[in-house]
């Protein structure tokens, strides 16, 4: 009975813990793959990385604050509507750009 309680009281911590460590995997590889394809410095990466945690974190808690609501979607949206300014403060314009080319490239699937 001991056991259960233990677990009981323990799965939440769990729970935050791994949806923690997916996170920062989520922004790792973003972050990584950026670094790649636009030939960022390591600080730029860095940075990247911290707003590409700081959203999906951002993200996972509109989730839950509108978990079954119509509104869900469009909150998730304003978050990541927010991605592309907080970029441009970190990487040069001529970078900047050929990111935004990378991206109508992925939206559009050429």
């Amino acid at each position: 009975m001991k056991t259960i309680l233990v677990i009981l009281f323990m799965f939440p911590a769990i729970m935050t813990k791994a949806q923690s460590a997916a996170a920062d995997t989520v922004a790792n590889r973003m972050a990584q793959k950026m670094k790649d394809s636009l030939s960022l410095t390591d600080t730029q990466q860095q940075q990247v990385y911290q707003v590409n945690l700081q959203l999906h974190l951002l993200k996972m808690s509109r989730r839950q604050q509108y978990a079954g609501t119509d509104s869900l979607r469009y909150h998730i949206q304003r978050v990541e509507n927010m991605r592309d300014s907080l970029y441009r403060i970190i990487i040069s314009d001529e970078k900047y750009q050929l990111y935004l080319e990378k991206k109508r490239n992925i939206i559009n699937n050429n």
